[in-house]
């Protein structure tokens, strides 16, 4: 190790020889040996564009929302909407993709900013940009995801930042955590028929089967034999994207039945992975507990009290559309 060079340094120029090189297309990066290439890593991985002194990490991907089930299925008033769980995907994936070795286990300080929107059914361009640092023992990747529009009568493309993150890498995953398993539902609960007539999810997307109230706490059991998320199916995921999805509409159906209000995720404080969650998604529960504040912490886990992954300080920003009255009433008698 030269003087003065952290451990993230070092890891990245001995496995890739990066020259930081502001003059080379690539920044002195070769592509062909960054640990993905097109459909390895993951759906949100395209391709490598290369490693910038400022930007960092550079990657970009191209979505058709005729194709991507998470799009299709995804749509707010008839446009495609890239979900947000798919753009933390997205920078998980970016984050991790010149450290395979290592581990995902958190995402901090999540904002999301702007939708995402895919017009008129038109492919886009998804690109992610990733600054590494070292922290103690541990890789911190500061992302941003970002997207860009030729807009009519503008000279240059209108450049949008959608999400921000930091991604948290390590060589082992967190401490695994057992809690007492969800209390099934004695009394009242609603089903996904009454839910997806409020939601304006499609059947992709539709990952609750039902839910109840438990005293202060919402579960919600994760659907099964959903259609698959993505194409490629065969594609791995790094942070079970469905399983975060779970927790928002979750949080979601304490919104609608104690204020009336739909809301998109906005920020979070931290998710924490803490097991293995690769093809496990039947059988899941997410369990929302709104805090004082206005937000919500969760936690997903099966029936043996396993914990698979913690939200901290979810919060929502408000839909300006108003919800049928008529639609509440079933999941306002279940929150009461």
């Amino acid at each position: 190790m030269t003087a003065g060079a952290t451990c993230g340094e070092v890891i990245i120029a001995q496995s890739l020889g990066i020259m930081l090189n502001e003059f080379d297309a690539t920044g002195g990066l070769d592509t062909n040996k960054v640990g993905v290439s097109e459909g390895k890593l993951g759906v949100m991985v395209g391709k490598v564009v290369g490693m910038s002194l400022y930007r960092g990490l550079s990657m970009e991907t191209t979505l058709d929302p005729t194709k991507q089930p998470f799009l299709y299925d995804h749509k707010i008033g008839g446009t495609a909407v890239l979900p947000g769980v798919m753009g933390l995907e997205a920078l998980a994936e970016a984050a991790k993709a010149i450290f395979p070795e290592l581990h995902v286990t958190a995402i901090e300080n999540v904002n999301f900013l702007s939708p995402f929107k895919f017009y008129r059914d038109q492919s886009r361009t998804v690109t992610v940009h990733a600054n590494f640092q070292q922290e103690n023992n541990e890789i911190i990747a500061r992302c941003h995801l970002v997207g860009s529009r030729q807009l009519h009568g503008q000279a240059e493309p209108e450049v949008t930042t959608h999400f921000t993150a930091t991604v948290r890498l390590a060589e082992n995953q967190p401490n695994a955590v057992k809690e007492k398993a969800p209390t099934l539902p004695e009394g009242a609960k609603i089903a996904a028929g009454d839910i997806y007539r409020l939601y304006f999810h499609g059947p992709a997307y539709q990952v609750i089967k039902q839910a109840w109230r438990n005293g202060e706490e919402v579960v919600g059991l994760f659907a099964e034999n959903l259609p698959a998320n993505h194409e490629p199916k065969e594609l791995p995921t790094l942070i079970a994207p469905r399983l975060i999805e779970l927790c928002f509409q979750t949080a979601g159906l304490w919104e609608m039945g104690t204020k009336s209000r739909m809301g998109l995720p906005f920020q979070i404080s931290c998710i924490t992975l803490l097991r293995n969650m690769s093809g496990k998604e039947d059988g899941m529960y997410a369990v929302v507990t709104p805090t004082v504040n206005g937000a919500f912490d969760a936690r997903v886990v099966d029936a043996e009290g396993n914990v698979y992954l913690k939200l901290q300080g979810y919060r929502t920003m408000e839909l300006p559309e108003t919800i049928d009255a008529n639609l509440l009433k079933p999941l306002q008698m279940l929150m009461r």
